[in-house]
């Protein structure tokens, strides 16, 4: 494998693939946790994935392409560990802004899911026809959780406040208040039974969508036999292979214009979610950057 860098790099690149003027990409571990309503330790998530990626292959077999030739680099984790949310939130949208200014793709790396705001509001304010794609077990649409509205049981209410094109897959838990509220607004959620039951069906998933999207995963949106490490866990959940198909054909057809992988607990000495995360923002950005011209 290759040798890790200091600042630890996504995948251990060498400096010829992280130099930030070349580079496409830029990766933002964001390590911030403040609502957490269950277990702690999101806020370790960013480094235990950037640490887990320093053993991902660069070559992915389904693409047949090695892909990190576009550059990638990966700041330092953003000072926020003892933010307040709204200054948590503040300093990300600051850093994707910079980001995006400069021509290049965010993915940020949580932490918990309420910081997402952050990428969120730059990302509106570069786009703003946008449309969210979300990943997760839980809806996220309650308007406050215990009293806080900046909660991460609440960022995608907040989120639909200024951009109500979103769809969430994956959901196998809510609140009668969350129900109301998804019913009351026909908001297309695709709950994990259905799926199930159904299938993911992308055409329909997408009509929901803007050419524009911003991609938030949840990691708990998985199997827990795929990813155990989070937070919040729930029984049932996405597979590995059919969200990887559902991912390629929205990067195929959309313009993805951000993402964000949050919520990771790392468990000591059981790396498999860590490595399962680092792998999957591998897969994005090999769909982003190397997809054939062809239907896939």
């Amino acid at each position: 494998m290759r040798p890790s860098k200091a600042p630890l790099q996504f995948l251990g690149l060498g400096n010829e693939d992280t130099d930030y003027k070349k580079a496409k990409i830029v990766v933002i571990p964001a390590p911030f946790e403040a609502s957490t309503s269950y277990q702690t330790g999101t806020i370790n998530g960013p480094q235990a994935i950037l640490k887990a990626s320093q053993q991902v292959e660069i070559y992915d077999i389904e693409l047949k392409k090695s892909c990190h030739t576009v550059g990638i680099h990966t700041t330092a984790p953003l000072p926020i560990q003892k933010a307040t949310p709204k200054e948590a939130f503040d300093i990300l949208y600051q850093q994707t802004k910079r980001v995006l200014n400069d021509g290049k793709w965010p993915i940020m790396l949580g932490g918990e899911h309420a910081v997402s705001y952050g990428m969120f509001e730059a990302l509106l304010e570069k786009y703003p026809q946008l449309s969210i794609f979300h990943i997760d077990a839980h809806t996220d649409m309650r308007a406050a959780y215990e009293g806080d509205p900046y909660s991460h049981a609440s960022i995608l209410y907040r989120m639909r406040m200024k951009c109500p094109r979103t769809v969430s897959i994956g959901i196998r838990s809510m609140c009668e208040e969350e129900a109301a509220y998804v019913k009351k607004n026909k908001v297309p959620v695709y709950y994990a039974h259905e799926i199930h039951k159904n299938g993911l069906h992308p055409k329909e998933l997408f009509s929901h969508l803007t050419d524009h999207v911003y991609l938030t995963i949840d990691v708990d949106g998985f199997s827990a036999e795929i990813i155990p490490a989070t937070g919040t866990p729930e029984p049932g959940g996405l597979k590995w292979y059919e969200t990887l198909s559902v991912l390629k054909k929205l990067f195929k057809t959309k313009n993805v214009v951000g993402m964000d992988v949050v919520e990771l607990m790392p468990i000591a000495d059981f790396a498999s979610s860590d490595y399962s995360v680092a792998k999957l923002i591998f897969k994005c950005i090999g769909y982003k950057y190397y997809q054939s011209s062809s239907v896939c």
